[in-house]
């Protein structure tokens, strides 16, 4: 057209390109500081996690129940691989819904980013401030907590890449 210049445009850089990395997710402990009723020191509980594709596994396997008590840590050490596809913006989302027999928690959302930069722990409690914003008393306070620990194959030494992890599809 006449009176107009056209502009001439670069070339759209090409998308960096991820090679895909292997992203693990190893649930490491349970422990239950106090369960709120000091009558009944010994409590009934479960894991269920939630991967980011979906995906749901409850810890125990097969719905059973660990038996803890007050002040008792329970060992999982169990170890998934998150699928290359589930990872999206070097991120997910993961949910851990901790069950105890008699009581209702908010469950655990844990949103992990730049996952190919860091390995790192995380852990997650139940809430004491809104527990002692709804008055409840001290010895009837919910204390307990689940630790994860997320990891890479690209931030981790050979050795430390787990030989038993479970694979999600």
């Amino acid at each position: 057209m006449p009176g107009f210049a056209e502009t001439a445009q670069a070339p759209a850089a090409p998308a960096a390109v991820v090679k895909p990395y292997r992203t693990f997710v190893q649930i490491q402990r349970y422990a239950i500081d106090s369960n709120g009723d000091p009558g009944n020191p010994i409590s009934n509980v479960r894991i269920e996690v939630t991967f980011p594709n979906g995906s749901k596994v409850q810890l125990p396997e097969g719905g059973q129940w660990w038996p803890i008590g007050n002040g008792q840590v329970q060992e999982i050490n169990r170890t998934f691989e998150i699928p290359f596809t589930a990872v999206t913006k070097d991120g997910f989302r993961l949910q851990i819904q901790m069950q105890r027999k008699g009581s209702e928690m908010l469950p655990c959302l844990f949103d992990v980013s730049q996952v190919s930069q860091f390995n790192r722990a995380y852990t997650c409690h139940t809430d004491l401030n809104w527990q002692i914003s709804q008055n409840t008393p001290e010895d009837k306070l919910d204390r307990e907590g689940i630790q994860i620990r997320v990891f890479t194959d690209l931030n981790s030494k050979p050795k430390e890449i787990p030989t038993d992890a479970i694979a999600l599809k």
